[in-house]
């Protein structure tokens, strides 16, 4: 691969190729500071609690996916689990309650996040599911 990318008879010391997970990162990154779109919370009894900085990251996300420039999140389904948050009295987390696909969905999101940022609200989320067989 290193012969193939010769210009000029000076040949590099090293190569790297973007994967798809990659480009979705470098995306990601980009739209890191979009404002916030306010999500009206929805009643829910019980779920997985998020911190109040994830989401913000997940309402982010949502938004640069819905105009299409974030490309691998489940749009519908990420809708929906934010439209569940509801916040937790005196603590600035808030409870998601939404089923397998929304769960997909916002690990997918702050798994981005741990990627490019901060990868505290990813680890909190996956302490609180069960161990996998």
């Amino acid at each position: 691969m290193l012969d193939g990318l010769t210009t000029g008879g000076a040949r590099p010391d090293c190569a790297a190729r973007i994967t798809p997970l990659g480009r979705s990162v470098l995306t990601y990154r980009a739209f890191q500071e979009n404002p916030v779109p306010p999500v009206e919370p929805a009643p829910a009894p019980e779920g997985f609690k998020v911190r109040g900085t994830d989401v913000d990251v997940l309402r982010a996300a949502l938004a640069a996916a819905e105009a299409g420039t974030l490309g691998g999140i489940d749009v519908p389904t990420l809708r929906t689990a934010l439209a569940g948050a509801v916040p937790v009295s005196g603590s600035r987390q808030h409870t998601l309650t939404t089923g397998e696909d929304g769960l997909a969905a916002v690990i997918a999101v702050l798994h981005l996040e741990s990627l490019v940022r901060d990868s505290s609200g990813y680890h909190h989320l996956l302490r609180q599911l069960p161990p996998s067989p």
